[in-house]
């Protein structure tokens, strides 16, 4: 199946769905915010992440969605101050009690530290687990790259090249019929339609980074 040419717009249709009376904010804010993140790292953002949070941002800041296969999906205030909290001096992650990355899947892709200051969470389980855009990579990877990291997470796994890519992937597991989409009450969530699988992180344990790709899983149940 083709991707989506732009998944982000597929999925502000089932936001919209869900919240048929928010109204859009202005961008300006946004942008300014990410503008302020561009200067303090000193790179240019994915023009991809823009957009992400540009279209999708109201919808995010007005409810907790499952966007990411059910981690929820961080606002952008939110994600800045997570990461603003994460390479903080006092933070665990950069304890040197904090567990050591053992790998990165793809190897040399990603940074193996308890958490880079280039890395902007996008989504989390609340249980600890996390979803990042790497902005600062490792000399194998890609500025924009979708990884994960935690205090449990020994693999750093890249999941998608960007998060269009990402997004594009899961509109064809949509499509294919391995997840499905539910907009009750407010909120939007992407679950695995196999009830033996309830975390993306646990096939990627078990199948690699390339476990969430299309092309590489059919289907799931196969890892």
């Amino acid at each position: 199946m083709t991707h989506d040419l732009d998944p982000v717009r597929t999925i502000l249709t089932w936001l919209r769905a869900a919240h048929p009376a928010l109204l859009p904010t202005s961008p300006e804010e946004t942008e300014t915010q990410l503008r302020a993140l561009e200067q303090d790292l000193g790179v240019a953002l994915p023009a991809d992440l823009r957009h992400y949070f540009q279209v999708l941002g109201p919808y995010l800041i007005a409810h907790e969605h499952g966007l990411f296969y059910g981690m929820t999906a961080l606002p952008l205030s939110a994600a800045l101050q997570e990461r603003a909290d994460f390479s903080s001096p006092g933070s665990v992650f950069l304890s040197p009690e904090c567990p050591a990355a053992e790998a990165a899947d793809p190897p040399g892709t990603v940074r193996l530290v308890g958490f880079d200051a280039g890395w902007l969470p996008v989504a989390h389980d609340h249980s600890g687990a996390y979803l990042a855009v790497d902005l600062h990579p490792a000399a194998g990877g890609q500025v924009g790259q979708i990884i994960n990291f935690g205090l449990r997470e020994r693999t750093r796994f890249v999941l998608a090249s960007s998060i269009t890519e990402f997004f594009a992937h899961l509109l064809e597991h949509l499509a294919a019929g391995r997840v499905e989409v539910d907009c009750e009450a407010g909120v939007v969530e992407v679950r695995f339609t196999d009830p033996e699988i309830t975390h993306p992180l646990d096939l990627c344990e078990q199948g690699g980074a390339s476990a969430l790709r299309p092309a590489e899983v059919t289907p799931f149940t196969d890892v």
